[in-house]
């Protein structure tokens, strides 16, 4: 934040609360910070609360140059290159200390935090640990593994790369399994206290009604089992015996169906977005079909048989890994940052982005700012836009305004 161009920031939440960063100069001498218009720049951070009175009032501290001296210690995959820079070996960027900071802070051990920005205010971390702001980087299809333990030997470096593709169908194989475990568990406290409850639940509804809930839950359970799960073995359907249902039966099959049903529901969230995944994908990929199960989390195949999801072209992976993100990791209420999402895809599929953008946040509810040089992206949606002009006022290079979603 330090190396942006501003005078003051406002974020003013929905409860009556703001939050006022200010760029002022100041210069460290010990524990005393002397404001200066001509030395360095740093923050002043104010709170006013939900009655409009300030209850922060905070300077964060700067870095001394002791604390530059170790920093690389805990991040190895950096190399110093000048006395305030540098270079990370993966990406080829060059940072300055403020940047690495920023970028990296939570790499970094208690320890080193506090003492680079001094203790943060109880007021403002109640309202920053509320707020959850994920930014959706162009670079979205390779994943950079580093070692960020607090080990200090750079030989050990730990580089390596992955598509993100390969780890977001093992993501989904890991959350599928997380909700069976759960799934489980709640179905072996239903069915502890089964015996009792068929014993105390009295009969309630028709025969007729009982038959028609339980081909529901039938049909619900084929539903949970196209979408990969449940296994074909779980939850064996039960096949009503034909003719009246005497009153013993009838109260061990309701009481089923009420036990089946609740358990069911715990999987409604996943099966909701798993269909809705496969749908957006499948919109896409004409020629090949995406499919779910336990075992790959997510794979492709076409007409003569599985693809291998490294074979698949950047505009194809770009639309696996961006909507995954929204649909499985993303933390409700969350804002959202997506830079350029028209990356790689063709313009058929750009005018539809928004639409199923809308779509996703029905079932995972954020809010999401684009940043986009699309027109076809927003080509429905100008009610929306907000053109940001030139990045500098009055320059001759920037001719083509970026406009932001």
């Amino acid at each position: 934040m330090l190396g942006v161009e501003f005078d003051e920031l406002v974020y003013k939440f929905s409860d009556g609360r703001s939050v006022f960063v200010e760029k002022v100069s100041i210069i460290d001498e010990g524990d005393d910070l002397i404001r200066d218009d001509k030395l360095k720049n740093g923050l002043r951070v104010r709170v006013i609360d939900e009655n409009g009175e300030e209850c922060v009032d905070w300077n964060p501290k700067t870095v001394n140059a002791k604390r530059k001296s170790s920093i690389d210690r805990y991040l190895p995959f950096l190399t110093r290159v000048g006395a305030s820079k540098w270079h990370h070996d993966h990406t080829g960027e060059t940072y300055d200390y403020n940047e690495i900071v920023e970028a990296y802070r939570d790499h970094l051990p208690e320890s080193i935090r506090s003492g680079l920005w001094g203790d943060i205010p109880e007021p403002l971390l109640e309202i920053t640990d509320r707020v959850d702001c994920r930014l959706i980087e162009t670079q979205r299809l390779l994943v950079i593994k580093e070692d960020h333990e607090e080990r200090y030997y750079r030989h050990n470096k730990d580089k390596r790369s992955t598509l993100a593709i390969m780890e977001k169908a093992q993501s989904l194989r890991t959350i599928i399994s997380n909700e069976i475990n759960s799934y489980a568990a709640f179905s072996q406290s239903l069915d502890r206290t089964f015996p009792r409850r068929v014993i105390q639940d009295s009969i309630q509804g028709e025969a007729e009604d009982l038959t028609a809930k339980l081909a529901e839950l039938d049909q619900k359970r084929n539903n949970l089992m196209k979408a990969g799960i449940l296994d074909t073995e779980v939850d064996v359907q039960v096949a009503l015996p034909t003719g009246s249902i005497d009153q013993a039966l009838a109260r061990v099959l309701q009481t089923y169906a009420v036990d089946t049903q609740r358990k069911l529901e715990t999987l409604d969230p996943l099966l909701a977005r798993i269909d809705l995944f496969k749908d957006l994908i499948g919109q896409r990929f004409t020629t090949k079909n995406v499919l779910v199960d336990r075992e790959h989390g997510f794979h492709v195949q076409n007409s003569k048989g599985e693809i291998s999801l490294d074979k698949l072209s950047s505009g194809e992976q770009h639309q696996l890994v961006l909507f995954f993100e929204l649909l499985f990791e993303i933390k409700e209420n969350s804002l959202i940052l997506i830079d350029e999402p028209e990356l790689s895809l063709h313009v058929a599929w750009q005018k539809k982005f928004i639409g199923d953008l809308l779509n996703i946040i029905t079932l995972n509810s954020f809010d999401v700012i684009l940043a986009t040089h699309s027109p076809q992206l927003i080509s429905h949606w100008e009610d929306l836009v907000v053109e940001l002009g030139d990045v500098f006022e009055g320059s001759n290079s920037a001719r083509e305004s970026d406009k932001e979603e």
